[in-house]
């Protein structure tokens, strides 16, 4: 089973390149977004859908293209990580990011909650990720 849920990241399989530095983008979304992950699976539908994205100074729509992506698969752990994100010169609200491919149909692969609302004022907008990366999958049993 864990064979089978590590193939899901191969990109041949799903066509995602999780290692892209053009593909993967996080589009910063406001509390007002409430995904129904059944539905919601791409950037640009349901929740996902601009009336919910954040807006102001310093951000565009869509969101930033994620660089420094890795992709780790070993001794049954998945992790996928890429440096922070830093919008600079913004004023922006955002609850969190939709992380998603670009380039294949805009699919959502992960929703990431800051927990509460953060914000900025003519200032640097910076999403530090956690230290075992964005996801982090331990399939040892």
């Amino acid at each position: 089973m864990c064979e089978a849920f590590v193939d899901k990241f191969d990109p041949t399989l799903l066509a995602t390149d999780w290692t892209s530095e053009t593909e993967l983008k996080g589009a910063f979304f406001k509390d007002t977004a409430t995904p129904n992950y059944n539905s919601d699976t791409a950037y640009g539908t349901g929740t996902w859908a601009s009336g919910n994205e954040a807006s102001g100074a310093g951000y565009t729509a869509g969101g930033p293209v994620l660089t420094g992506t890795t992709l780790v698969i070993a001794s049954g752990r998945v992790t996928f990580d890429a440096n922070n994100i830093l919008i600079a010169d913004s004023t922006i609200e955002a609850r969190g990011y939709l992380l998603y491919d670009s380039v294949h149909s805009n699919r959502a692969l992960a929703a990431i909650d800051f927990g509460l609302t953060q914000e900025t004022q003519d200032g640097d907008y910076l999403v530090t990720h956690d230290s075992l990366g964005i996801l982090y999958f331990d399939l040892v049993p």
